[in-house]
């Protein structure tokens, strides 16, 4: 189940936002596919020219059930409790921490199987120099994966689908029409409100703390299980492992950001445990060993 093939399910996550806010206005009730399928309205959207509406919303109930996002319960669907503890989250919060579930990648090292190709590429993306690759769209992506990721082949039917996918899950910002920026910041952002027992507003973390917490939510930052094992994967004369003192250039640009919009407090206040962050030409934009959380700003 290749998620990110436009012609597979798991692909189109506007149709499963219609899906989402359909089975949320159910109240966690279960709902029988046919009667989903109606409230779902795809005559509505046939009628707008996107012949494959009915279609579309099977693979995605399919690929969503088959990936954990929704549960069957007595022959109806609904959206699985665990991903969705808080009324107000978003649905590409839930989707994001169900495509990073440890079922869901089981083996990096295979194709087309559950989140695994999604997951292979946001973990080389964001190891990637972001200043290098400022602009990230379908027609450089394949070129981006051919340089770094020789083992992986990207076809036409993926690449549009990466960057928009990637951004919706908070790991990329948009800067054009279809260009987007590597840019953790909001998946990083809302993992840190969600987990107040983690980052406890006020409290003083070593910076080491503070990124192990980070790499446990999402896996495909420094540190992160899934990125070591993508990082053993990435060739290319212009790429090499960071050193153990240097953040990459994502979580650099990320952690810089919510420092200079007050959510976080980054400080040095020793020599001993540091990190840099690293900016254009690998200059080292600022020296930290703690980090303080201060809340939403």
């Amino acid at each position: 189940m290749p998620i990110i093939n436009n012609d597979h399910g798991g692909s189109q996550f506007e149709v499963l936002t219609v899906i989402h806010n359909v089975l949320k206005g159910n109240k966690g009730n279960p709902m029988e596919q046919n009667e989903l399928i109606a409230w779902c309205r795809p005559d509505a959207l046939l009628a707008e020219g996107k012949t494959s509406a009915r279609s579309k919303l099977g693979k995605e109930l399919s690929a969503w059930t088959e990936l954990g996002l929704l549960e069957t319960v007595g022959g109806g669907f609904r959206l699985r409790p665990c991903y969705f503890t808080d009324p107000q989250q978003q649905l590409s919060t839930g989707a994001r921490r169900c495509l990073l579930a440890a079922e869901n990648n089981k083996d990096l090292s295979s194709r087309d199987q559950r989140a695994v190709d999604l997951t292979v590429l946001l973990c080389m993306l964001l190891a990637l120099d972001v200043y290098r690759y400022p602009a990230v769209q379908s027609n450089n992506l394949a070129n981006i994966v051919d340089r770094y990721l020789t083992d992986f082949r990207i076809n036409t039917n993926e690449t549009p689908i990466v960057p928009s996918y990637a951004h919706w899950l908070g790991f990329m910002t948009r800067t054009g029409n279809g260009v987007y920026c590597i840019d953790p910041t909001s998946a990083i952002k809302e993992e840190i409100s969600a987990h107040p027992s983690k980052f406890k507003p006020g409290e003083q973390l070593p910076i080491g703390n503070f990124v192990q917490q980070l790499a446990t939510l999402l896996p495909v930052l420094d540190g992160g299980n899934y990125r070591k094992q993508v990082e053993q994967r990435i060739e290319g004369p212009s790429w090499s492992q960071p050193k153990e003192t240097d953040l990459s250039t994502s979580l650099s640009r990320a952690l810089l950001r919510l420092h200079h919009s007050g959510q976080l407090q980054l400080q040095k206040l020793s020599d001993a445990g540091l990190r840099n962050l690293i900016g254009p030409n690998r200059e080292v934009l600022m020296a930290v060993t703690h980090v303080t959380v201060r809340g939403e700003q």
